[in-house]
């Protein structure tokens, strides 16, 4: 006599579910290591610029200095974003696997086009503080408007404000005007994205503690 019994419906609905969370959660971008990379990015890049470029520096560092560490520090963020995405997107196969393709592209191509503005502007004659004020204007935009979209397109809100939170900085820190606008973005900017980060891991924790 045969003592296997029928798989109740529900465990069978409770297994599938399971199984599509863990393949959902091994595919999805992880908001902790974009928050993560672009918050430590900003907090010490914009923070360099601001120490450097005080009437009384706090830091022995030259401002020009200064800016080629905060855009190495923007350079390695975007290969961790555009790293991250990839091997993310590796395991999907259809749209979603080409809606991460095409994000992570955006960044880098959004980031090089940034680079040669600044390269343009210096070819122009424009000054130190033009160029220093166009390319955190630029950049910090850039990064708002494409966690923004990646919000809309994975359907996080989280992702989403906090592109909107950047946003408004940036509309803050152009107000306020150099050098207390780099403070601005890294307290207001890349503070906010460690936070998040630091709220999403939480979260993630509290969710697996059920």
């Amino acid at each position: 006599m045969d003592d296997e019994r029928p798989l109740d419906p529900e465990a069978g609905a409770a297994i599938v579910e399971a199984q599509r969370a863990r393949v959902e959660a091994s595919t999805a971008v992880d908001p902790r290591v974009l928050f993560g990379a672009w918050g430590l990015a900003w907090l010490l890049g914009f923070g360099l610029l601001w120490a450097a470029a005080l009437d009384e520096p706090l830091v022995p560092v030259d401002l020009g200095v200064a800016l080629a560490v905060f855009f190495a520090l923007l350079a390695a963020a975007g290969v961790v974003t555009a790293v991250h995405i990839a091997t993310r997107s590796r395991g999907v196969r259809g749209m979603s696997a080409r809606q991460g393709a095409l994000y992570g592209w955006g960044w880098f191509l959004g980031f090089a086009v940034v680079g040669a503005l600044a390269h343009a502007l210096r070819r122009a004659g424009a000054s130190e503080d033009v160029v220093s004020l166009v390319m955190m204007a630029t950049s910090v935009l850039l990064v708002g408007a494409l966690y923004m979209a990646g919000g809309a397109l994975w359907d996080s809100i989280s992702q989403w404000a906090l592109g909107a939170v950047i946003t408004v900085s940036t509309v803050v820190a152009l107000v306020v005007g150099l050098p207390h606008a780099y403070l601005v973005m890294s307290l207001g900017g890349g503070g906010a994205m460690l936070v998040a980060a630091g709220v999403e891991a939480l979260r993630r924790r509290r969710a697996r503690g059920h």
